[in-house]
């Protein structure tokens, strides 16, 4: 299984879907989480704003090619927006090559801070991820950053562990211990790998503490 990393720029074009990768704007566009192209060519999709969000539904709302909008709002900066809209024909064209071609998108979908925005496309082979690069309109300037294997992402997390950490934690899976409700006490992994409840607690704490990490970068 083969990745390749990309970027797409901002056409010269007063479309909302670009307006939203302005990095001069009031707001920024920072992930979309879900986005699903609709049998009519319309697309929904949800991601998070952050900025001004009177701006944002100011913007949606006089945007006729939003059909619809909601923007819950977690603080005064930001907010998961859900937006159904018509894009622009280069970006329609874009988001359908999962139905062209044989490849899938690796969400999230993340914005750059020069007003790209970042895509990890996934396929089989080099090939078939070079045919539906070839594939993308040229209005979207494509800039290829990175080619190879697609990592599993578990993988990525385990190999930062040590290989008692990853011991550890292999037992405490095994015997329920981050089961609702907990299967396991520190004692029953401790009897089973022959270490004392405190070795434990400490890798165990260890394990938590860089798993969280990996997921807040």
């Amino acid at each position: 299984m083969r990745a390749v990393t990309f970027t797409l720029g901002r056409p010269d074009s007063p479309h909302i879907a670009y307006r939203m990768f302005d990095p001069d704007s009031a707001f920024e566009r920072e992930e979309i989480y879900h986005l699903n192209v609709l049998a009519d060519g319309s697309v929904v999709l949800l991601g998070r704003v952050r900025g001004d969000l009177e701006v944002v539904r100011r913007l949606l709302d006089e945007e006729a090619d939003v059909l619809g909008y909601s923007i819950s709002q977690a603080d005064g900066r930001s907010g998961l927006a859900y937006v159904h809209a018509r894009p622009p024909p280069e970006m329609k064209e874009f988001l359908q090559l999962p139905r062209t071609h044989e490849v899938l998108f690796d969400f999230p979908l993340e914005s750059t801070s020069d007003g790209r925005l970042e895509v990890v496309m996934i396929g089989e082979t080099n090939a078939v991820l070079q045919e539906a690069l070839a594939a993308i309109p040229g209005e979207l300037a494509v800039r290829v950053e990175r080619i190879g294997p697609y990592p599993d992402p578990r993988e990525q997390v385990v190999s930062l562990l040590t290989d008692r950490q990853r011991e550890v934690l292999d037992v405490a899976l095994d015997l329920g211990y981050y089961d609702i409700p907990r299967q396991a006490t520190h004692r029953d992994i401790a009897d089973q790998l022959g270490l004392s409840v405190g070795t434990v607690s400490e890798h165990l704490q260890k394990v938590e503490s860089t798993v969280f990490g990996h997921i807040r970068t």
